[in-house]
């Protein structure tokens, strides 16, 4: 088995340069540097584009805003005045849509279940009155079923309160007539009047 001795001369540090392990140091420090530096470069950038977006969303939204306004003032819509008029009257886009809502709200839109029908003719209610229907139906419906079951039991119970009563009365005088009730307190008077008699003598 042969050995073999390698030797290696690292010569190639000088005195100047400094020692293996600050070589080493250094780089290590110029990498994090290095890093570092991306970093905070990468989170300034995506800050200020960020930051950038943000005011420019607001003030292109402020833009629109402004430039609707002004444009929806200066929109007139012209209406036919009526049905077989060919006159017409112009209105702002809001008291058209105004007009609009309100006749929405006038039309009548439900059958008697709540359902869209199929016929202009079958509708029987408008939106409003739908659901004032429906809730005041809801409520009566509650506040009279409430009121039947209380009547109910408060007759119940006053049946119940005259039957017992009157079986009351009834058992009491049936058991007056049965026991004899004058005749027992003759007998219990003359059976004293013995009783005192014997006790005397």
């Amino acid at each position: 088995m042969a050995k073999l001795k390698i030797e290696l001369e690292l010569d190639w540090f000088d005195e100047e340069s400094g020692t293996v392990s600050d070589a080493i140091k250094d780089q290590v420090i110029s990498g994090l540097q290095d890093r570092l530096i991306r970093k905070v470069e990468t989170q300034t950038r995506e800050s200020i584009e960020t930051k950038i977006k943000e005011a420019a969303d607001k003030v292109s939204d402020e833009f629109l805003v402004k430039v609707f306004e002004e444009r929806i003032k200066d929109i007139t819509i012209p209406v036919k005045t009526g049905t077989w008029s060919s006159e017409t009257k112009h209105l702002s886009f809001s008291e058209f849509v105004g007009e609009k809502y309100d006749d929405f709200l006038k039309r009548k839109v439900f059958d008697e279940h709540g359902r869209t029908p199929s016929y202009d003719r079958d509708a029987k209610f408008t939106i409003h009155e739908y659901f004032v229907k429906d809730m005041l139906g809801k409520e009566l419906e509650s506040k009279v079923s409430t009121l039947i079951a209380e009547a109910r039991q408060k007759a119940e119970q006053s049946v119940i309160n005259t039957l017992e009563k009157n079986l009351r009365d009834q058992l009491s005088a049936d058991m007056i007539g049965r026991l004899n009730i004058p005749s027992m307190l003759k007998s219990l008077q003359e059976k004293a009047a013995l009783f005192e008699g014997q006790s005397e003598s």
